[in-house]
């Protein structure tokens, strides 16, 4: 089958780290995996991250973790699917969906919502669970409460927005340059970052909740002038480098906040694959999907299975300025 395969570690846009192979084996899946003919699949950071280096662990192999498809076949114990059941998932723990099949655990794959198509679907997973896991799981969110999004229309902040919304949210801060798009998906106040000063914006607003798609020190300081005593700042990024840098200022803020200097409680967390959560949280991303609450924002842009494909797509996600999610198109279902 066709895949896309990671070399070796380095300069992840390079056809001599990533490229796609004819050749590759069609996996077996095993107790409690599950095989998807992969209709499409798309590209997170985290995927270029590890081809990179920049975090230690994965050194070849195959690529990419987001993927919708059809099931193919079922390994022992996979009872709750069927062959040709329409599904979507964040395959991380089984890398591979840069591929015309691949492997998933059954307890991450989902039933695909019935009102997207495939390409949506591929959109929804990490950064879907990303986005519910930081305001269900780590910010607590309650009915009522003010939150921002830093980074409203990238992958996770678009979604961020409507859940948010979905949970209860009184008022969604956002920012972002494309400010129509943005309140579209349902954010009370825009803050556009090329036209205002954003720590002066959002200085005082009493927020409960911050959540920063985005990182950089920049939005800490914005963030901490935002919220209140006793809120959150949450982040998927902190402000980039290494994990080491990023655990010390972490450390350091949770320290300063203890003592009343800085006052918000900060976190950086990384989203969870681990059953039985993932398989619920699954579920939420679907029904919210189905009730109208939340609809995957993809990127216009078309990408395919091939060398030069993969390197634009992983090329066009390092520029962090896409509005919505990058998909992939490996097959027409």
């Amino acid at each position: 089958m066709k895949a896309a395969i990671q070399h070796k570690n380095g300069d992840p846009t390079s056809p001599d780290v990533l490229s796609v192979v004819d050749d590759a084996a069609v996996p077996e899946p095993a107790a409690d995996q599950v095989l998807v003919k992969v209709s499409c699949a798309s590209v997170n950071p985290i995927d270029y991250k590890l081809v990179a280096g920049d975090f230690p662990g994965k050194k070849a192999g195959p690529f990419g973790c987001d993927v919708s498809g059809t099931v193919a076949k079922l390994g022992p114990g996979c009872d709750a699917f069927k062959v040709g059941d329409r599904v979507y998932a964040d395959a991380i723990k089984t890398p591979g969906s840069f591929a015309e099949y691949a492997l998933v655990p059954a307890a991450a794959l989902g039933r695909m919502p019935k009102n997207i198509s495939f390409k949506e679907a591929a959109a929804l997973p990490l950064a879907g669970l990303t986005a519910l896991q930081a305001f269900q799981t780590h910010g607590k969110l309650k009915e009522g409460q003010k939150v921002a999004v830093l980074g409203g229309s990238g992958g996770v902040g678009s979604l961020a927005v409507q859940i948010a919304k979905a949970l209860g949210a009184a008022h969604v801060y956002a920012t972002g340059s494309a400010v129509d798009l943005i309140k579209g998906l349902g954010a009370d106040t825009v803050i556009n970052y090329k036209e205002q000063d954003v720590v002066a914006a959002m200085t005082g607003l009493e927020l409960d909740i911050v959540f920063d798609t985005v990182g950089g020190y920049d939005n800490w300081v914005a963030g901490q002038a935002a919220l209140k005593t006793g809120g959150i700042y949450l982040s998927i990024v902190g402000d980039g480098g290494s994990i080491a840098s990023i655990m010390a200022s972490m450390l350091w803020r949770n320290v300063k906040g203890v003592f009343g200097v800085l006052g918000p409680t900060y976190k950086v967390f990384l989203t969870s694959t681990d059953a039985p959560a993932v398989t619920a949280d699954m579920r939420t991303l679907t029904e919210l999907v189905e009730s109208g609450a939340l609809k995957p924002l993809v990127d216009a842009r078309d990408f395919a299975l091939t060398t030069a494909g993969v390197g634009d797509i992983v090329k066009a996600s390092m520029t962090h300025r896409t509005k919505g999610k990058l998909v992939l198109t490996v097959s027409k279902q």
